[in-house]
């Protein structure tokens, strides 16, 4: 998704005061997200439920065929 989107994801980052030193996922992508960020990744996920839909159901009917 951090590759689809063009952003970093993880990283550094401190939970309850406690830094965690993760590496970045797509270290070279943008590391200012946006909330129109969010709206592209639902899109993308919608996508990619779709498509994953519509195999599963070829599948399906191709198997019912045999």
């Amino acid at each position: 998704m951090a590759a689809a989107l063009g952003i970093a994801l993880a990283g550094p980052r401190t939970y309850g005061g406690k830094t965690v030193n993760d590496p970045y996922m797509n270290a070279t992508g943008r590391h200012a997200v946006t909330p129109d960020d969010i709206r592209r990744a639902l899109r993308v996920y919608i996508g990619a439920i779709v498509i994953s839909f519509v195999l599963i159901a070829a599948t399906a009917v191709a198997l019912t065929a045999l």
